[in-house]
């Protein structure tokens, strides 16, 4: 009798609470140039959990299967994921278009004119009259203010990043190039062209690049091929 009032003991109350106690670890990244992205606020609407991504896209938080995950940061559009298993997960966030497409330098306002709130956030030294200059450790430490850093350099970066991904992308590799994934997704991190080049390149320069670097890449050994994978991708 005892030993039956024991297991319902396990099964009621221990089982729930080991569950409860899982952790998930994933990868977030740019759906376009598949860079990781740092400072994603990564939060469980089911047991309230909450964690960012590291400077690798990397991040680790307390879930259950059934959990419903949601990835946020300024710049993109928020991604949801409902767990299917505990196994690693690899997100792909898609860059907010409404409102980067905002971000245009005109003869009459600036970009930091646009985002004045955002870039005072990002702003942790300030310059008071009759006070020097002051050092704000609390803009600089918190959430907001580094997530208000990261849009900051996003949104100087995303013009430049826009020019690069209208000659290099998805499209415009696959219809020269016979590469399919996951080997797709490494040659477009491995071999992005610079802005520079981008800028200057005829047709006829930036396909001889694309072949150019193809056959550099054919030579690589096979796990040279592929991204740095997590240990069993089961979410996606």
């Amino acid at each position: 009798m005892k030993c039956i009032f024991f297991q319902v003991i396990f099964l009621f109350f221990i089982v729930p609470l080991l569950k409860a106690q899982s952790d998930v670890s994933g990868m977030v990244q740019d759906r376009t140039s598949r860079k990781s992205i740092d400072f994603v606020d990564v939060f469980n609407l089911s047991n309230k959990a909450q964690t960012l991504t590291n400077a690798k896209g990397e991040f680790k938080i307390k879930a259950s299967v059934n959990d419903l995950l949601v990835f946020s940061i300024l710049g993109y559009r928020k991604d949801t994921l409902l767990l299917t298993s505990l196994g690693p997960v690899r997100r792909y966030l898609e860059k907010d278009v409404n409102l980067l497409n905002t971000v245009t330098v005109t003869n009459n306002q600036s970009i930091k004119e646009q985002y004045a709130e955002t870039f005072n956030k990002a702003n942790a030294v300030l310059l008071k009259p009759g006070r020097g200059l002051l050092f704000y450790p609390s803009a600089y430490f918190s959430r907001e203010g580094k997530q208000a850093r990261r849009f900051k350099r996003m949104l100087k970066q995303d013009v430049k990043e826009n020019q690069i991904d209208k000659r290099f992308n998805l499209k415009t590799v696959t219809a020269l190039l016979p590469l399919k994934q996951p080997e797709l997704d490494a040659f477009l991190v491995m071999y992005r062209p610079t802005l520079k080049f981008v800028q200057k390149a005829s047709a006829d320069d930036f396909k001889f690049y694309l072949i150019d670097a193809y056959d550099k890449f054919k030579l690589l050994p096979a796990e040279k091929k592929i991204l740095p994978r997590l240990k069993a991708e089961e979410n996606n």
